[in-house]
Formats: C-alpha cells, structure tokens, sequence
C-alpha cells in the first residue's frame, strides 16, 4: 500500500491529553480513526504511529489478533488508538 495522506484535527480534553482525529485520503481502503496522545507528544511521532497502523492494516488478521497468543512479554504502547475502515 502507498503510504496515505493524512487529514489531522486534535482537541484538548479535561484530562490534559490530545485526542487527534485522523482520516486518510489517496489510498484504498481509506480509513479513520482516533488516538490519544499525551501533552507535548512531537508531532512527528503521532503521525509515525497513525502510519505505522495504517500499514499493519494490509495483515488485517495479524493486526487485530496481535494479543491473541502472545506468550511472551510486550512493550505496552501507552498510546490509544481506534482505526476503522471507510
């Protein structure tokens, strides 16, 4: 897949993190979704990320059953993220 342009809104919650709402345009399947990011996370590594999700899209299986048969121990990513397909 191409890497996809990004469209990229955020907005303050009460709790001081950045909810960034983010759709992609110029690649099939296009997607969307969202990621909570923490105060004076560099804008470069929100947008690493949303590509980097983006891209384990193409292994869609693998993607969303990463955690099914971990059996060793995972960095947990402190960042949530939410994609979905258009």
């Amino acid at each position: 897949m191409e890497e996809a342009k990004l469209k990229i809104k955020s907005k303050k919650l009460q709790s001081g993190k950045y909810q960034v709402d983010f759709s992609t345009e110029g690649s099939q399947p296009t997607f969307y979704g969202y990621l909570l990011a923490e105060p004076f996370t560099p804008l470069n590594e929100v947008i690493e990320k949303i590509h980097r999700h983006v891209a384990s899209m193409g292994n869609r299986p693998r993607y969303y059953q990463r955690n099914l048969f971990s059996l060793g121990n995972r960095e947990v990513n402190n960042g949530r993220i939410l994609i979905f397909q258009k």
